[in-house]
């Protein structure tokens, strides 16, 4: 069922902050995407949910000791459940897979004309019930992957943004300058919630 565009915007600018065309860093953000989430057919109800359960960009993360740091949160976590459908939000090709967290969340990165999205807790090997992988050309809307499971439990789309080239995601340490090649995604997930070809 599609849904207003208006209704959508309203919802998403609630939950994420900043607009314009440029993300916080200056960064352009430029393209035209569509929402990264398709919920599973057995739900009822729209994506963006209502209920924002995760962390914005910059808020602070527990200790790692993976990375022996305090961590800034390199993304944005939007609602959704184990099984849900990312799609991709631009034309582009699929430039990698990689560890997320435990064994049922994986990462994918695809770059389009202008930056690189990354999927963050999609289940692994998700894509290859879509027939994608590494090297695949994909179109705006296709879908791409389903979501997975964080170690704790969790089930969410953490959605990461960065300049063309990237290939991995990078790790943003409190009083640490923000790594050069990741930007804030919020203007361009707002920009996505205001698209009209949402489904």
């Amino acid at each position: 069922m599609a849904i207003p565009a208006p209704i959508l915007a309203i919802a998403v600018a609630a939950l994420l902050s900043g607009g314009g065309k440029k993300s916080s860093s200056g960064t352009s953000i430029s393209g035209s995407p569509t929402w990264p989430l398709r919920n599973n057919a057995s739900r009822n109800i729209p994506s963006p949910s209502p209920q924002y359960l995760g962390r914005g960009f910059g808020a602070g993360r527990p200790y790692s000791n993976m990375h022996q740091c305090d961590r800034v949160h390199g993304g944005v976590d939007l609602s959704a459940v184990k099984g849900d459908i990312c799609v991709a939000m631009e034309d582009g090709i699929i430039v990698a897979t990689q560890g997320w967290d435990g064994d049922n969340a994986k990462a994918i990165l695809l770059e389009t004309a202008n930056n690189v999205l990354l999927y963050g807790a999609v289940a692994p090997n998700s894509w290859k019930e879509f027939n994608v992988g590494i090297g695949s050309k994909v179109k705006r809307g296709q879908r791409i992957a389903r979501i997975g499971t964080y170690s704790g439990g969790s089930q969410m789309l953490h959605f990461e943004l960065y300049k063309k080239g990237t290939k991995k995601n990078a790790v943003w340490c409190k009083g640490k300058p923000k790594p050069s090649n990741m930007i804030d995604p919020t203007s361009y997930l707002k920009k996505a919630a205001g698209s009209d070809a949402l489904s």
